[in-house]
C-alpha cells in the first residue's frame, strides 16, 4: 500500500511510522487512519520487527482530529431533538476515523513506543494512551482539549487516564481541557521519560532496539496480552491463564536459550517467532 499520510519504515528489527501532515501539525484524517491501521497489520505480522516507533513529522505529533473534517461531520448530522427537560440525548457526531483502531492498538503482539515531539492534543493525547511506552521532547505539549472544543472525550480515555495518572489529574485534564508541559505530564504518569528535543528519536530507538534484540518476542506478545486482557479479571481467571501460558512457554526454545545466554554471560538469540500461536502450535 503506498501512503500519503504516513511515513512507514523498517531497519534494525524496528519498525517506524510518522504521522506525516506537517502543514496540517499532523491533524487526524480517515486517510491517516487506514493508513495506520494497514502499516500497524504489516509490522504486527513482521517477525523481523521486534518494536513498533511512533512519531510525528515536523512540529507536532498530532494536534488532534482535522477539524475541518469534524466540522462537515456536525454540519451534516442530523438536529439533535428540542430538549423536553427529561434527559434526552442528542445524537452526537462520530468522529472522522473508523471506530476501533485505537483498541486495535492493544491488541498488538508488538511493543509500541510513543516518541512524542511537539504538540500532542485530542486524539494525539488519547492515542499514545495505548502505547506501552511514552517518551516526549522536552518541548512537546499535551492535553485533551475536547471540553474546549465542544466534544466529549473519545474511546477508552475513561478506562486507560485514571489508571495512568490517577483520577484527581484525569478530572483536572478532562474537564479543564488544558494543555500541560512534558515535565508535568511526567509527574502525572502520562510519560515514561522527557529527554532533550534533539534527543527524541535516538532515545526511542535505543529503547526499541534494546527489546528487539533481547527480548523474547513470544513472550512479550504473550506478557503484553495478559497485561491488558487481564485488566479487569478475577484473581483465579489470571492465576489460571497465567499457569497455562507458562506451561505452553516451557515447550519452546526461548527459555532454554535465556538460561544458557545468562550463564554464559552473552546476549541471548531467541528464535520463537512472536506470531506463534498457542492453540495452533501447541493445542493448548
Amino acid at each position: 500500500m503506498a501512503y500519503s499520510e504516513i511515513i512507514y519504515s523498517k531497519a534494525d528489527r524496528v519498525a517506524t511510522i510518522t504521522l506525516n501532515r506537517p502543514q496540517a501539525y499532523n491533524a487526524w484524517t480517515p486517510t491517516m487512519s487506514r493508513e495506520l491501521r494497514d502499516a500497524l497489520r504489516d509490522a504486527d505480522h513482521d517477525d523481523e520487527i521486534g518494536a513498533i516507533i511512533f512519531t510525528g513529522a515536523g512540529k507536532a505529533f498530532c494536534s488532534g482530529a482535522d477539524m475541518a473534517l469534524v466540522g462537515k461531520r456536525a454540519a451534516s448530522s442530523d438536529k439533535p431533538p428540542a430538549g423536553d427537560g427529561g434527559g434526552s440525548q442528542p445524537a452526537l457526531a462520530k468522529p472522522p476515523r473508523p471506530p476501533g483502531l485505537l483498541p486495535y492498538l492493544r491488541g498488538l503482539r508488538t511493543p509500541i513506543i510513543g516518541a512524542i515531539n511537539g504538540v500532542a492534543a485530542g486524539i494525539g493525547f488519547t492515542m499514545p494512551l495505548y502505547f506501552d511506552f511514552r517518551i516526549a521532547a522536552h518541548s512537546a505539549r499535551m492535553g485533551s482539549i475536547f471540553s474546549r472544543r465542544g466534544l466529549t472525550i473519545e474511546d477508552a480515555t475513561a478506562y486507560f487516564l485514571p489508571r495512568l495518572v490517577g483520577l484527581a489529574n484525569a478530572v483536572d485534564l478532562i474537564v479543564t481541557g488544558r494543555m500541560i508541559s512534558a515535565e508535568e505530564a511526567l509527574k502525572m504518569g502520562y510519560l515514561r521519560e522527557v529527554v532533550p528535543d534533539d534527543q527524541l528519536m535516538a532515545r526511542a530507538n535505543e529503547l526499541a532496539r534494546d527489546i528487539a534484540h533481547n527480548c523474547s518476542a513470544i513472550r512479550i506478545a504473550q506478557s503484553r496480552r495478559m497485561l491488558y486482557e487481564h485488566l479487569n479479571s478475577d484473581l483465579e481467571t489470571v492465576l489460571r491463564d497465567a499457569d497455562e501460558t507458562t506451561a505452553w512457554m516451557y515447550t519452546l526454545p526461548d527459555i532454554k536459550e535465556g538460561v544458557k545466554a545468562f550463564a554464559e554471560k552473552r546476549a541471548p538469540r531467541f528464535t520463537t517467532p512472536k506470531t506463534l500461536t498457542r492453540n495452533k502450535d501447541a493445542g493448548g
